[in-house]
């Protein structure tokens, strides 16, 4: 069996993907699985074909786009003690997941690392990275009530808590990872290392899927507030929160060049 279990919901960015994985083929560590749900998308067994001998692939075609339910799924079929989640578009430095099994191995329950926020511009069938800065904050579970700095992609936990505190709220949909960050946080030791290792992309367009703050989105912004009695009635995406606290930004350990390539 894996150790780890890496969950990679996926919507119609198979040039994305291809990057994401090539990133998880030149991980230091590499005692995991890939589980990768396809969101009723195009369909990847092109892509999947491209690692077969690197990667260990488990690969399903969902008939419906809702990407908390995928990540749920995914953990239904996960062999490995740890969960790795990660985003379609994000990627790992070569570094990533050694460090964070060992934060787990040292005695937490969830480690989520530092990321590089980047912008970037298409040329031909890659992406080149255009701006780079660190989104990097300490841990506080009272200050994360007032707004989340959690980033899931790259985060790991140990698989053992979804039999304590259930799957991934289907009902705050958008908000599913604040919700959990806060569940995990009541009783269970969260670490927050300063490394930024996770390339966290930013769709330079402005349309990126957390900047969308619409009627809809309240709603389950909403039912976050109200399961957790949150003291906030604003709604946040990580470009508002950077915004807002860039003063209070930790030091943190960068090694991203700034070419992506480098996790290729």
């Amino acid at each position: 069996m894996p150790t780890v279990s890496v969950i990679i919901p996926t919507y119609n960015r198979s040039r994305e993907l291809r990057e994401a994985l090539t990133a998880l083929t030149k991980q230091f560590f590499q005692d995991f699985e890939v589980i990768i749900l396809n969101n009723n998308g195009d369909r990847l067994e092109s892509v999947i074909a491209d690692f077969n001998g690197q990667l260990a692939i488990t690969y399903v075609d969902l008939p419906e786009n809702h990407h908390v339910r995928a990540r749920n799924h995914g953990v239904s079929l996960a062999k490995g003690r740890y969960i790795l989640l990660h985003d379609d578009d994000d990627l790992l430095l070569p570094s990533h997941i050694e460090e964070v099994v060992g934060d787990l191995e040292a005695g937490a329950d969830l480690s989520y690392a530092d990321a590089e926020l980047f912008t970037y511009d298409w040329q031909q069938d890659h992406r080149v990275v255009r701006t780079t800065e660190p989104f990097a904050y300490p841990y506080d579970r009272e200050g994360m009530k007032e707004d989340s700095t959690y980033i899931p992609s790259g985060s790991i936990y140990r698989k053992s808590l979804h039999e304590e505190l259930g799957l991934f709220d289907e009902e705050v949909f958008n908000y599913w990872d604040w919700d959990w960050i806060l569940r995990v946080g009541q009783n269970h030791l969260v670490l927050h290392p300063a490394r930024a290792t996770v390339l966290y992309a930013f769709n330079p367009s402005g349309n990126h899927e957390s900047a969308k703050q619409d009627a809809s989105r309240r709603v389950y912004f909403d039912r976050l507030v109200e399961k957790h009695q949150l003291p906030t009635t604003d709604m946040k995406n990580f470009h508002i929160v950077q915004e807002e606290r860039r003063s209070r930004l930790r030091e943190t350990r960068r090694t991203f060049s700034g070419h992506l390539t480098e996790s290729e």
